[in-house]
């Protein structure tokens, strides 16, 4: 049986296609091939298109490694071989660094091994599936035919709805690389406008990833069953339920919510860091990571939790892993009472560092007003809208959101 480097490099010689490979959608260098024999052929590949600009043929392999065995066929696509190549290449490294990594703590305890360790997992994150460097000069057909969609249909969205028309209007759905930060002083539903966000998000078709240091997961479930059902949350706890509401719950949660996941995580400690939210991406595979109460994440790289560099910190991380896994990423935060002015809640309110507002493609505040569960909705700091606010309702009999009516927004 062929191995998945003798199959890339099958896959170069009869087809000629080397771009895949080593471009954009692959990145291969000659250090994701293990064996060397492989590595030989493929840096052999790369001469022979740097002196004549185009790969080699079969023919022309052989005649420097008469020993090469050509695949005589292929396990998966193309797309499926490179990923095994970075697989490997990853599963390699954290490998020979975790044996580094634990030598280090026997001989040196712990200060030794922590900066053995970021190395490690900064090594590993440099090997993508794909690069990130895109050739601009070259795109203008691409962003064309982009363009193009949207001229044809005004007002769609371009992302992931958020279940609240006036949100959906600001960002024209929640899009990959982006990261949104809900904030609002203790107490202010913020939680439970995300659950409405990953709601319309299942709903869309995306699989949404939940991190919630706020709140545990029994009562996560029971408010997502009782907007599922129509049926207070509070009933469903009790038990007090009428003989209607029994059977909308019942009509509700006999059958599977749908075809793909929407996963709770309950490892607080294994998702209590950027490293960790990113095992977490790397395994779950999410279209979009919501993490309730960002800011009780623990820093690795201050080594402090809460304190204003560790908060810049973590906002900076979480920025990077919208970038990096092309994802969005969607926190809650708190304001501070004492930075609440006049004029209610401001970009200025949140917590002990500047950076969730500087970092955020969007500030979304909650803010209570004097009527009860009645809410306002603030634009506090956005890339592509000026601040601006909208009411909405929240009411628990049935559960449900009631927005205002929206007219044109004044951009």
């Amino acid at each position: 049986m062929s191995s998945i480097e003798t199959e890339v490099i099958s896959y170069i010689a009869l087809t000629g296609d080397l771009n895949t490979v080593v471009g954009r959608t692959g990145g291969i260098t000659p250090e994701h091939f293990l064996d060397p024999s492989t590595r030989r052929v493929f840096e052999t590949i790369l001469a022979f298109v740097a002196d004549y600009g185009e790969p080699p043929t079969p023919e022309a392999i052989c005649r420097d490694h008469p020993s090469f065995a050509f695949a005589e066929e292929s396990s998966g696509p193309i797309s499926y071989l490179l990923h095994e190549l970075n697989e490997n290449r990853r599963r390699t490294i954290i490998d020979l660094g975790m044996n580094a990594v634990g030598d280090a703590l026997d001989k040196g305890g712990s200060e030794a091994a922590l900066p053995l360790l970021k190395l490690m997992l900064a090594h590993v994150s440099t090997v993508t599936d794909d690069s990130r460097e895109i050739d601009y000069a070259a795109t203008g057909t691409q962003r064309l035919e982009l363009y193009r969609q949207a001229r044809e249909s005004p007002g769609d969205l371009l992302g992931i709805p958020t279940g609240f028309r006036f949100l959906d209007k600001v960002t024209l759905g929640i899009q990959p690389q982006q990261m949104i930060v809900l904030t609002g002083l203790a107490k202010s539903c913020k939680t439970t406008v995300m659950l409405g966000m990953t709601r319309s998000a299942y709903d869309h078709g995306a699989k949404p990833l939940l991190v919630s240091f706020e709140m545990p997961y029994p009562e996560i479930a029971r408010r997502l069953d009782g907007f599922r059902a129509r049926v207070n949350p509070q009933k469903l706890q009790t038990g007090r339920l009428s003989p209607s509401e029994w059977r909308q719950l019942e009509s509700a949660l006999a059958e599977p919510l749908g075809e793909h996941p929407y996963i709770v995580t309950e490892d607080r400690a294994g998702a209590m860091t950027i490293g960790g939210l990113q095992t977490k991406i790397s395994q779950l595979g999410p279209s979009v990571l919501f993490v309730d109460g960002a800011y009780f994440l623990y820093d690795e790289i201050s080594r402090e939790s809460q304190t204003p560099l560790a908060l810049t910190n973590i906002s900076r991380g979480l920025k990077r892993l919208a970038l990096d896994n092309n994802l969005p990423v969607v926190v809650t935060t708190q304001s501070l009472s004492h930075k609440v002015g006049a004029k209610g809640l401001t970009a200025s309110s949140l917590g002990y560092t500047s950076a969730w507002v500087q970092d955020a493609d969007l500030v979304v505040g909650m803010e209570a007003t004097d009527e009860a569960l009645f809410y306002r909705l603030k634009v506090l700091a956005s890339r592509n809208a000026p601040p601006q606010e909208h009411l909405i309702s929240i009411s628990w009999d049935p559960p449900e959101f009631e927005e205002e009516a929206i007219d044109d927004l004044p951009y």
